[in-house]
């Protein structure tokens, strides 16, 4: 009986360290990997302005009236996309439109209602945004 006691002693430590040694391996890689990777290439764009300067009106299909802070922007020459205008005023707050772009060197047009409103040249490192104030 001492013995078969013994056995399954020695048989749970021995189950106990195995089971403690493929863990420590397992999450000491993890980490090493989310290390490894560093930031996302990835950089942002906001554009500040006066939203009562860049609106249009729109209706919504219940008919009620519908204010549009947006803009078009040209980012290198491609497509145009529709962008909103975070309130200059609301600066301090933390607003809510930002739009991922490449990082490095971009040339940047923005319009609105057809007319260009600026053109600029912009650099945007890793996790950097880039914040574009409209006249």
């Amino acid at each position: 009986m001492k013995k078969s006691f013994f056995r399954f002693v020695l048989t749970s430590f021995a189950f106990s360290a195995c089971v403690l040694f493929l863990a420590m391996s397992f999450f000491s890689c993890m980490s090493a990997t989310t290390v490894s990777h560093g930031l996302e290439n990835v950089a942002y764009l906001e554009i500040m302005g006066d939203t009562n300067k860049y609106q249009t009106i729109s209706s919504t299909k219940s008919g009620a009236t519908e204010f549009l802070h947006r803009v078009q922007v040209v980012i290198d020459g491609a497509e145009p996309f529709d962008a909103d205008v975070n309130s200059i005023k609301n600066r301090a707050v933390e607003n809510k439109y930002t739009y991922k772009i490449a990082t490095g060197a971009h040339d940047i047009e923005i319009s609105f209602e057809g007319s260009v409103v600026a053109r600029t040249k912009v650099f945007v490192s890793a996790n950097q945004t880039k914040i574009i104030s409209l006249p």
